[in-house]
Protein backbone atom coordinates (compact mmCIF):
# COMPACT_ATOMS: atom_id res chain seq x y z
CA UNK A 1 0.00 0.00 0.00
CA UNK A 2 1.39 3.43 -0.82
CA UNK A 3 2.53 5.66 1.99
CA UNK A 4 1.11 9.20 2.45
CA UNK A 5 4.10 10.67 0.62
CA UNK A 6 3.24 8.70 -2.52
CA UNK A 7 0.06 10.72 -2.96
CA UNK A 8 2.24 13.71 -3.84
CA UNK A 9 3.69 13.83 -7.34
CA UNK A 10 7.37 14.76 -7.63
CA UNK A 11 7.80 18.51 -7.86
CA UNK A 12 4.21 19.17 -6.83
CA UNK A 13 3.26 21.63 -4.14
CA UNK A 14 2.03 20.71 -0.63
CA UNK A 15 -0.58 17.98 -0.62
CA UNK A 16 -2.89 16.46 1.97
CA UNK A 17 -2.86 12.76 2.72
CA UNK A 18 -5.29 10.83 0.58
CA UNK A 19 -7.56 8.04 1.81
CA UNK A 20 -5.72 4.93 2.91
CA UNK A 21 -6.60 1.83 4.88
CA UNK A 22 -3.48 2.26 7.01
CA UNK A 23 -1.25 5.18 5.98
CA UNK A 24 2.42 5.27 6.91
CA UNK A 25 3.54 8.81 7.71
CA UNK A 26 7.31 8.31 7.86
CA UNK A 27 7.32 10.05 11.26
CA UNK A 28 8.01 7.69 14.14
CA UNK A 29 5.52 9.29 16.54
CA UNK A 30 2.63 9.12 14.08
CA UNK A 31 3.54 5.67 12.81
CA UNK A 32 3.54 4.30 16.38
CA UNK A 33 -0.22 4.73 16.86
CA UNK A 34 -2.70 2.02 15.79
CA UNK A 35 -3.50 1.77 12.04
CA UNK A 36 -7.14 2.70 12.54
CA UNK A 37 -6.13 5.87 14.37
CA UNK A 38 -3.71 6.80 11.60
CA UNK A 39 -6.51 6.47 9.09
CA UNK A 40 -8.79 8.61 11.23
CA UNK A 41 -6.39 11.54 11.48
CA UNK A 42 -4.64 11.30 8.10
CA UNK A 43 -6.78 13.91 6.38
CA UNK A 44 -5.84 16.56 8.96
CA UNK A 45 -2.20 16.72 7.83
CA UNK A 46 -0.49 18.35 4.86
CA UNK A 47 2.93 17.35 3.58
CA UNK A 48 5.38 20.21 3.07
CA UNK A 49 9.00 20.56 2.00
CA UNK A 50 11.18 22.60 4.36
CA UNK A 51 14.45 24.23 3.30
CA UNK A 52 17.60 24.49 5.39
CA UNK A 53 17.66 27.55 7.68
CA UNK A 54 13.89 28.01 7.40
CA UNK A 55 12.46 29.35 10.66
CA UNK A 56 9.43 27.29 11.65
CA UNK A 57 8.60 29.22 14.84
CA UNK A 58 9.84 32.66 15.81
CA UNK A 59 10.34 33.30 19.52
CA UNK A 60 7.69 35.60 20.93
CA UNK A 61 5.15 35.07 18.13
CA UNK A 62 2.05 32.84 18.14
CA UNK A 63 2.58 29.29 16.92
CA UNK A 64 0.60 28.96 13.67
CA UNK A 65 1.64 25.43 12.69
CA UNK A 66 2.92 22.19 14.18
CA UNK A 67 5.32 19.94 12.25
CA UNK A 68 6.03 16.20 12.34
CA UNK A 69 9.34 15.76 10.47
CA UNK A 70 9.79 12.98 7.94
CA UNK A 71 13.39 13.90 7.14
CA UNK A 72 15.82 16.68 7.98
CA UNK A 73 16.84 18.13 11.33
CA UNK A 74 15.27 20.89 13.43
CA UNK A 75 17.03 22.71 16.26
CA UNK A 76 15.18 24.40 19.10
CA UNK A 77 17.21 27.34 20.38
CA UNK A 78 17.06 29.73 23.30
CA UNK A 79 18.29 33.29 23.39
CA UNK A 80 21.73 33.70 25.00
CA UNK A 81 22.06 37.39 24.15
CA UNK A 82 20.57 40.13 21.96
CA UNK A 83 21.62 38.32 18.77
CA UNK A 84 22.96 35.00 20.04
CA UNK A 85 21.05 31.73 20.02
CA UNK A 86 22.14 28.39 21.50
CA UNK A 87 20.59 25.03 20.64
CA UNK A 88 18.52 23.43 23.41
CA UNK A 89 17.38 20.21 21.75
CA UNK A 90 17.14 18.53 18.35
CA UNK A 91 14.17 17.07 16.46
CA UNK A 92 14.12 14.60 13.59
CA UNK A 93 11.65 11.99 12.38
CA UNK A 94 11.44 10.62 15.93
CA UNK A 95 9.66 13.74 17.19
CA UNK A 96 7.50 16.76 16.56
CA UNK A 97 7.89 20.52 16.46
CA UNK A 98 5.31 22.34 18.56
CA UNK A 99 5.09 20.97 22.09
CA UNK A 100 3.14 24.05 23.33
CA UNK A 101 0.27 23.02 21.03
CA UNK A 102 0.14 19.57 22.66
CA UNK A 103 -0.15 21.22 26.07
CA UNK A 104 -2.79 23.66 24.89
CA UNK A 105 -0.58 26.68 25.53
CA UNK A 106 -1.89 29.81 23.80
CA UNK A 107 0.95 32.13 24.76
CA UNK A 108 3.71 32.83 22.24
CA UNK A 109 6.63 30.43 22.82
CA UNK A 110 9.95 31.83 23.99
CA UNK A 111 12.08 29.47 21.88
CA UNK A 112 12.99 29.56 18.20
CA UNK A 113 12.70 26.49 15.95
CA UNK A 114 14.85 26.38 12.83
CA UNK A 115 15.21 23.75 10.10
CA UNK A 116 18.97 23.17 10.13
CA UNK A 117 18.98 20.37 7.56
CA UNK A 118 16.28 20.59 4.92
CA UNK A 119 13.68 17.87 4.56
CA UNK A 120 9.97 17.09 4.55
CA UNK A 121 7.34 17.17 7.28
CA UNK A 122 3.63 16.79 7.96
CA UNK A 123 2.10 20.13 8.94
CA UNK A 124 -1.01 20.58 11.04
CA UNK A 125 -2.65 23.60 12.71
CA UNK A 126 -2.75 23.58 16.54
CA UNK A 127 -6.55 23.33 16.67
CA UNK A 128 -6.45 20.41 14.22
CA UNK A 129 -3.82 18.72 16.38
CA UNK A 130 -6.22 18.98 19.33
CA UNK A 131 -8.85 17.37 17.16
CA UNK A 132 -6.42 14.61 16.16
CA UNK A 133 -5.67 13.89 19.82
CA UNK A 134 -9.43 13.69 20.53
CA UNK A 135 -9.82 11.21 17.66
CA UNK A 136 -6.79 9.21 18.81
CA UNK A 137 -6.18 8.98 22.58
CA UNK A 138 -3.15 6.85 21.64
CA UNK A 139 -1.66 9.86 19.84
CA UNK A 140 -2.20 12.04 22.91
CA UNK A 141 -0.46 9.49 25.14
CA UNK A 142 2.39 9.13 22.66
CA UNK A 143 2.92 12.91 22.46
CA UNK A 144 2.91 13.28 26.25
CA UNK A 145 5.53 10.55 26.47
CA UNK A 146 7.56 12.40 23.86
CA UNK A 147 7.41 15.56 25.98
CA UNK A 148 8.87 13.53 28.86
CA UNK A 149 11.71 12.47 26.55
CA UNK A 150 12.39 16.10 25.58
CA UNK A 151 12.48 17.16 29.24
CA UNK A 152 15.10 14.51 29.96
CA UNK A 153 17.10 15.45 26.85
CA UNK A 154 17.21 19.13 27.76
CA UNK A 155 18.08 18.43 31.40
CA UNK A 156 20.84 15.99 30.47
CA UNK A 157 22.20 18.37 27.84
CA UNK A 158 22.41 21.11 30.50
CA UNK A 159 24.32 18.76 32.78
CA UNK A 160 26.60 17.83 29.88
CA UNK A 161 27.30 21.45 28.96
CA UNK A 162 28.15 22.29 32.58
CA UNK A 163 30.40 19.33 33.37
CA UNK A 164 31.97 17.85 30.24
CA UNK A 165 34.68 19.04 27.89
CA UNK A 166 33.84 20.14 24.37
CA UNK A 167 35.04 16.94 22.70
CA UNK A 168 32.56 14.89 24.76
CA UNK A 169 29.77 17.40 24.23
CA UNK A 170 30.39 17.49 20.48
CA UNK A 171 30.39 13.68 20.33
CA UNK A 172 27.10 13.59 22.24
CA UNK A 173 25.59 16.15 19.88
CA UNK A 174 26.64 14.18 16.80
CA UNK A 175 25.18 10.98 18.26
CA UNK A 176 21.85 12.65 19.09
CA UNK A 177 21.74 14.11 15.58
CA UNK A 178 22.49 10.66 14.16
CA UNK A 179 19.56 9.20 16.12
CA UNK A 180 17.25 11.95 14.86
CA UNK A 181 18.34 11.71 11.22
CA UNK A 182 18.79 7.92 10.99
CA UNK A 183 21.80 8.50 8.75
CA UNK A 184 25.59 8.63 9.16
CA UNK A 185 25.89 11.84 7.13
CA UNK A 186 25.17 15.17 8.83
CA UNK A 187 25.09 18.15 6.45
CA UNK A 188 26.36 20.93 8.73
CA UNK A 189 29.31 23.30 8.48
CA UNK A 190 31.79 23.84 11.32
CA UNK A 191 30.51 27.40 11.69
CA UNK A 192 26.89 26.37 12.10
CA UNK A 193 27.80 23.58 14.51
CA UNK A 194 29.78 26.06 16.61
CA UNK A 195 26.82 28.44 16.66
CA UNK A 196 24.45 25.69 17.79
CA UNK A 197 26.82 24.61 20.57
CA UNK A 198 27.53 28.19 21.64
CA UNK A 199 31.31 27.91 21.15
CA UNK A 200 33.91 29.21 18.70
CA UNK A 201 34.45 27.75 15.25
CA UNK A 202 38.18 27.02 15.81
CA UNK A 203 37.36 24.99 18.93
CA UNK A 204 34.82 22.91 17.00
CA UNK A 205 37.25 22.37 14.13
CA UNK A 206 39.95 21.25 16.57
CA UNK A 207 37.63 18.76 18.28
CA UNK A 208 36.41 17.40 14.95
CA UNK A 209 40.03 16.80 13.93
CA UNK A 210 40.55 14.82 17.16
CA UNK A 211 37.47 12.71 16.46
CA UNK A 212 38.69 12.17 12.91
CA UNK A 213 42.14 11.10 14.11
CA UNK A 214 40.43 8.46 16.25
CA UNK A 215 38.59 7.14 13.20
CA UNK A 216 35.13 8.04 14.56
CA UNK A 217 34.17 10.54 11.86
CA UNK A 218 35.19 11.93 8.50
CA UNK A 219 34.91 15.65 7.77
CA UNK A 220 34.01 16.71 4.26
CA UNK A 221 33.07 20.06 2.79
CA UNK A 222 29.80 21.12 4.44
CA UNK A 223 29.17 17.76 6.10
CA UNK A 224 30.31 15.32 8.77
CA UNK A 225 30.16 11.55 8.28
CA UNK A 226 30.03 9.20 11.27
CA UNK A 227 32.31 6.39 10.12
CA UNK A 228 32.45 4.41 13.39
CA UNK A 229 29.52 4.99 15.75
CA UNK A 230 30.87 2.70 18.47
CA UNK A 231 34.16 4.59 18.53
CA UNK A 232 32.28 7.90 18.68
CA UNK A 233 30.24 6.58 21.60
CA UNK A 234 33.46 5.64 23.38
CA UNK A 235 34.77 9.19 22.91
CA UNK A 236 31.50 10.71 24.14
CA UNK A 237 30.35 11.13 27.70
CA UNK A 238 27.61 8.97 29.22
CA UNK A 239 24.94 11.57 28.47
CA UNK A 240 23.96 10.21 25.06
CA UNK A 241 23.37 6.74 26.49
CA UNK A 242 21.14 8.22 29.20
CA UNK A 243 19.12 10.18 26.62
CA UNK A 244 18.83 7.22 24.24
CA UNK A 245 17.89 4.71 26.95
CA UNK A 246 15.18 6.96 28.34
CA UNK A 247 13.74 7.58 24.87
CA UNK A 248 13.69 3.86 24.08
CA UNK A 249 11.96 3.05 27.37
CA UNK A 250 9.40 5.88 27.15
CA UNK A 251 8.49 5.33 23.50
CA UNK A 252 8.79 1.57 23.27
CA UNK A 253 6.14 -0.35 21.29
CA UNK A 254 3.51 -2.34 23.12
CA UNK A 255 2.70 0.38 25.66
CA UNK A 256 -0.89 0.72 24.56
CA UNK A 257 -0.10 3.42 22.01
CA UNK A 258 1.62 1.37 19.33
CA UNK A 259 0.23 -0.34 16.25
CA UNK A 260 -2.31 -3.06 16.84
Amino acid sequence: MPSPGSFRAPGAGPASIGPSASPSFGNRLLDAIPPGDRTGIAGLFTRVELRARQILHHAGTPMADVYFPISGLVSVSGRAGPSRWVEVWLIGSEGMVGIPAVLGTKEAPGLRRVMQIGGAAWRIAPDMLSRAMDISPALRRRLLRYIDVVLLQTAQSSICNATHELRERLSRWLLVAHDALCTDEIALTHQLLARLLGVTRPSVTQCLHVLEEHGAIETRRGRIVISDKQRLEALSCHCHRIIRSHAQAALQPGDGTGPS
